[in-house]
Formats: C-alpha cells, sequence, structure tokens
C-alpha cells in the first residue's frame, strides 16, 4: 500500500487521499487543533446536522486567511459546498471539486499553527498540513505513514478588491472529527468462491441523498485492489444503471428503484437472485432503504428469487491458550485444559489455534521447528510441517492452517486438513521478517504482521484468490492494503469482526495498547492494558483478550478491560 501512496490504487471520483496535483512528504508531526466545522446535508441523515456551517470570507481578508477559511469551509458540504465555493473567484468556483479528493488531519491540528508560505506579491502561497488518513477514489481509507504531510499549493489575484483563489486543488481537507461526521462507513457486499458467505468491502462516502447511486456504481465496478481474485461479484461486467432512470437510484417509501440495463446473454433465475442478494444487503444498511425493487432490462427481480446467503461465519467456540502446559479454553472467567491436549512442557510449544468448527488444533513446537496438529478426537499430535522458524498459525473455515518462516522470502505455506501443504506467494513480503499470520473467518482476506530492519512494523491485509473447492492459489493478490501505518509499533494483530482488526500498536514514544482498526478505517484506542504481549478478538468485534507478559489474562467487556484473577495463560487465539 502506502509508503507514500498505496500499491495499485484506482483513481475515480471520491477519496479521502492526499489532493491531486499535491506532494506527499515525510517529515516529523507538529502539535495541533483545529474547529470543527459545520455542514448542511439531505441525506435525511440526523446524524448529520450535529455540525457548524463554516464562516465565509469576510470583506479586507488577507491572503493567507482565505487560504485558511477555504481549507476550514472543506467541513461543509451543504449546498454542494458553497461556502468553500465563496472564496474562490468566480471561474475557480465553477470548476473545483471537492470530492475529487480529500485530506484527513490529525484530531487537533490548529490551521492558524501551519506555517503558509507567500510569494513577494502575495498571488501564491502554499502550506503542508500534516496527514494521518487517505481514502482513495473509489472510497478506500488508507491510513499513512508517521509524519506524512501534503504539499498545496493555491494562486490568488483580486476580484472586486477582495482576494480570492484563482487555482486551488481539488478535494477536502478535513480533520478526523470532521471526517467522521460528513462521511459514513458503508460496505459494498460480494461474494466468497463458493457463494457461501457475502463478503464485506469496506469503503467511506459523503452524507448525501446521492450515497444510494454512488454505491451502486462502486458496486458495478467491482471490489477494491486488495480484494482482487478472493472475492467474487454476480453482477456481469459492463453492467450500468439504466438511462430510463436518469442513472440514479430512486427511494420512495422506503423503497430504493434500482434499474439495470439490459444484459446479454439474459442471466437465469439464480443469477438474478445472487444479483439481487448483493444489491440488497449493500443499500439496506442506509437507514432510509427497507427494501428495494430491482429491474434488469426492464424486467422485475422478485424478491422470491434471492438466495439466503450468511453475512458472516458464527463462531460458537471459546478462545484457545496455553496454560498449566496444556492447551486449554477459556469460558467466562475460568480457564479448562483441553481433554486430550498433550503435555507440552518439553515441546517448547507456543501459539496455539482452533479450527471454526472445533474439530482441529494447531501450535508450533521445539522454538517454532514444526507445526504440530491435534484432532479433537485423536490422543496424539503429530506433526505436518517443518522448519527453520515458522509464526503463529491460522485456521480458515476450509480447516487449512497458514504459517510462514520469519525470515520471509515472499511465501507463506498452507496445509489442507489432508495433510499436504502448499506453497503460496505473497513477493512483497520477501525480505522481510514476518511475525503474524491471520485469516479473516470468510477465508477471503489475511492479515500479515511483519517489518523490515530499521523501519516500523506494518500489517498487511490481502484478498487470498481460492477455486471452487477452497484451495488456495498460487499465490495472494498483488495489491495489499496496508493497515494502521501511522503507528511506530504494531506487536500483535487479530481479526475481530469481518471489516476490523484488534491490535497492540504504539505510537512514537508510547507504550503498546490495544487498539481497534478498521480494514479501511481509522484506529481507536480500547483502554489501557499494562505490558499486552498478545492480542485476540471474537467474531463480534467486542469479545477481547490481551495476555501480558506476566502471564495475566485480560478480557475486554462492556468497553473496559477485567483482569482474569488467578489465571495464569499465553497466546490467546479465538477459533479461526
Amino acid at each position: 500500500m502506502m509508503r507514500t501512496k498505496p500499491r495499485g490504487l484506482r483513481v475515480k471520483t471520491m477519496l479521502v487521499s492526499v489532493f491531486t496535483a499535491l506532494t506527499l512528504v515525510g517529515c516529523s508531526s507538529i502539535p495541533t487543533s483545529s474547529p470543527v466545522g459545520h455542514i448542511e446535508d439531505d441525506s435525511g441523515d440526523a446524524g448529520a446536522n450535529n455540525a457548524r456551517i463554516p464562516d465565509g470570507p469576510e470583506p479586507g481578508d488577507s491572503p493567507s486567511d482565505i487560504v485558511r477559511g477555504f481549507l476550514r469551509a472543506g467541513a461543509g458540504a451543504g449546498n454542494n459546498f458553497s461556502v468553500a465555493r465563496s472564496f474562490l473567484t468566480e471561474g475557480e468556483a465553477q470548476k473545483w471539486s471537492p470530492q475529487e479528493s480529500v485530506s484527513v488531519l490529525p484530531n487537533g491540528t490548529d490551521l492558524d499553527s501551519l506555517n503558509v508560505g507567500t510569494t513577494s506579491d502575495q498571488k501564491t502561497m502554499s502550506i503542508s498540513p500534516p496527514v494521518v488518513g487517505l481514502v482513495d477514489s473509489s472510497g478506500v481509507y488508507n491510513s499513512t505513514e508517521s509524519g506524512t504531510r501534503s504539499t498545496m499549493e493555491f494562486s490568488l489575484r483580486q476580484e472586486n478588491g477582495e482576494w480570492r483563489i484563482s487555482s486551488a486543488p481539488d478535494g477536502l481537507l478535513i480533520s478526523q472529527t470532521d471526517f467522521q461526521t460528513i462521511f459514513l462507513n458503508y460496505s459494498l457486499q460480494f461474494f466468497t468462491s463458493d457463494y457461501s458467505y457475502l463478503v464485506p468491502d469496506s469503503r467511506w462516502f459523503l452524507r448525501s441523498s446521492s450515497t444510494p447511486t454512488v454505491l451502486m456504481n462502486e458496486l458495478l465496478s467491482g471490489p477494491a485492489p486488495y480484494l482482487s481474485g478472493a472475492v467474487i461479484t454476480s453482477i456481469p461486467d459492463g453492467a450500468k444503471l439504466s438511462d430510463s432512470d436518469s442513472n440514479v437510484v430512486t427511494i420512495e417509501n422506503g423503497v430504493a428503484n434500482v434499474a439495470l440495463g439490459p444484459q446479454n446473454p439474459a442471466p437465469s433465475d439464480r443469477e438474478k437472485g445472487l444479483i439481487r442478494q448483493q444489491i440488497a444487503t449493500t443499500l439496506q444498511v442506509i437507514p432510509s432503504i427497507s427494501a428495494i425493487d430491482l429491474s434488469i432490462g426492464g424486467q422485475t427481480v422478485p424478491a422470491s428469487l434471492q438466495p439466503k446467503t450468511d453475512t458472516s461465519v458464527q463462531v460458537d467456540g471459546p478462545p484457545v491458550v496455553l496454560a498449566d502446559d496444556h492447551l486449554s479454553r477459556v469460558s467466562g472467567t475460568t480457564v479448562a485444559k483441553v481433554e486430550n491436549s498433550p503435555d507440552l512442557k518439553k515441546a517448547k510449544a507456543s501459539d496455539p489455534a482452533v479450527s471454526l468448527d472445533d474439530s482441529l488444533y494447531v501450535y508450533l513446537a521445539d522454538d517454532g521447528k514444526q507445526l504440530m496438529r491435534l484432532k479433537s478426537d485423536a490422543v496424539d499430535a503429530t506433526p505436518i510441517l517443518k522448519g527453520e522458524k515458522l509464526v503463529r498459525p491460522s485456521i480458515d473455515r476450509f480447516n487449512t492452517t497458514w504459517t510462514g518462516e520469519a525470515e520471509n522470502e515472499g511465501e507463506l505455506k498452507a496445509v489442507g486438513r489432508d495433510g499436504k501443504s502448499s506453497t503460496v506467494a505473497a513477493d512483497f513480503l520477501n525480505g522481510r521478517q514476518l511475525i503474524d499470520i491471520e485469516v479473516s473467518r470468510d477465508g477471503t482476506r489475511i492479515a500479515l504482521l511483519s517489518r523490515h530492519k530499521g523501519e516500523p512494523s506494518r500489517v498487511d491485509v490481502v484478498g487470498i484468490p481460492r477455486d471452487k473447492a477452497g484451495n488456495p492459489a498460487g499465490h495472494v493478490s498483488e495489491t495489499p492494503i496496508e493497515v494502521g501505518a501511522n503507528f511506530h509499533e504494531i506487536k500483535d494483530v487479530s481479526w475481530a469482526g469481518s471489516t476490523s482488526l484488534v491490535a497492540l500498536a504504539a505510537e512514537e514514544g508510547e507504550s503498546a495498547q490495544p487498539f481497534r482498526i478498521g480494514v479501511t478505517g481509522p484506529a481507536e484506542q480500547l483502554g489501557e492494558v499494562s505490558d499486552g504481549s498478545r492480542i485476540a478478538g471474537g467474531v463480534d468485534g467486542r469479545s477481547i483478550l490481551v495476555t501480558g507478559a506476566d502471564g495475566a489474562l485480560y478480557s475486554y467487556n462492556s468497553n473496559a478491560w477485567q483482569k482474569l484473577v488467578d489465571v495464569e495463560a499465553k497466546d490467546p487465539s479465538y477459533p479461526g
């Protein structure tokens, strides 16, 4: 993804990213704080009306005042950003495209504290604000490396005796607070390769009455690059909203009317049902939509054709840990030994994992030189893979176990339930030290924690291409997305739901603490745990465990951490 910009990004029409024509550069961050602007909104979303309308230009404003006022006014989306346009010359106001790009400032950034460079005649100005988040033109959020700044240049001239901006970079510059007020997180829905589950493709779009149309157009365009080959769509290539409805999704009495043009060849009833399900599941997250009315080539697709596909993988079993030299399961505030667990005291064991159906346990032995597997109905554990120094394993829903060498040459190892191992290429890992592997519970994505000498550790999330039987292809997608790039250190990571991870992460100069991080979204700290060493997240995103270096076990419930008394354990992992 992005060391200054993400790998494989497509450019289209809406993003939280660096402005087009801006240059991102690395430098030290500065103390910051910015007024929260306020918007008018026509989306019908009550939450969008909690801000204030930004101020327009005042008579006699200096060029510096005009530039800063223009940037602040980006928080006001009402009437097509009319307040921000009032800082521009008449011609530039017609050309400026606010949704072409958006850069996200750190919370508390004070624009008045940023230096504005000027020419002697004050006709050219530049400013270099810090940036913590970028969203690409399709709404995919990318975090930026610590110290990233954007360089923005403006031209000004006097119009009717007042300074106005005659040339401005397209896009917006807004604080994290304003971003989460003006933009909302939506998930486009795609299918796993076997059509068993719907997979969310998390995006960020402006609060607007046109959001249903934006979602539909992005859904028709296909998944984000990092999911390439890992998910499939039932919607044929080239499908578009029908011209008969002005290419928009209309809403009447809670019903979204979606008209697709004719398709050749005409889809079967099964294909129509899958198309309807993808569209309905994507659109019905919008509060004003309770149902959809879909037509293809003028023919209505009835709701009766729509199948029922799970949107998430159910996990019933408790997490597994190592406790008292045995595989154990955590239940509430107690830890109980797995009935057929061998004594692992002499095995130098670590990093257990359990399958989603509780039929398999795996763990590392001999300081990571062996991957062991224990079937729930077996007496003895058996080695299924040998290596120099293997990393923490993860089991996907097909009961394939994933691991890899710590000193990595761009390869992952996948061992099937039948014991056969295969090599899966991940070229971007070549020469890096792999720390952890975590497969999403739907089996479509893998989170890889790694580091390179002298650089902060990073998490790459990338799609896993599979055949219809669920077997992994020879390589993962070539366009991973980097998650949590603004952290100085990430010690451990785990999936916590279908669109987010939990991590033990630290900003520069701080100790590692638990955070929830959107796969494409900002990070949120989850309280504090002293000396955390490992973290594990449940499928609902709320059940989280952290173990300390001293063996203490902490559980996250009701937004607070609770230490499980009289329990010592290490290396927690929820099923999958």
